[in-house]
């Protein structure tokens, strides 16, 4: 097998893992729906949904604003960006180089 070919092959294993992983990654996190309760736009436990919605409506009466904060549970997709982003830099560096070093060795 001819080093293209091989170059080839690796460059469509590493996309077809990329697409899985991106598909995986949102299916993985729908697979637990029990787990929060959305209420007007934040996500809250199901042994709070009674607290929140009580200090929502006292917060709301007296003109304060409701900000919801991120969760420690949710994805945080600037950071898996990045490592996608990083993971295929790396991979298409190491590829670019493989097929450098054996151009350069052909040549000699």
């Amino acid at each position: 097998m001819t080093f293209h070919r091989r170059l080839r092959r690796s460059t469509a294993a590493l996309v077809v893992a990329a697409t899985a992983a991106v598909v995986a990654v949102p299916i993985a996190a729908a697979a637990d729906p029990g787990r929060y309760v959305q209420i007007g736009g934040a996500l809250v436990a199901p042994e709070n949904v009674s607290r929140y919605q009580q200090q929502l409506s006292e917060s709301t009466s007296s003109g304060a604003s409701v900000e919801s904060g991120a969760g420690g549970s949710g994805i945080d997709w600037s950071d898996a960006g990045i490592g996608i982003a990083a993971g295929l830099g790396t991979g298409l560096f190491v590829a670019a180089s493989a097929y450098v070093r054996r151009m350069r060795l052909t040549q000699a």
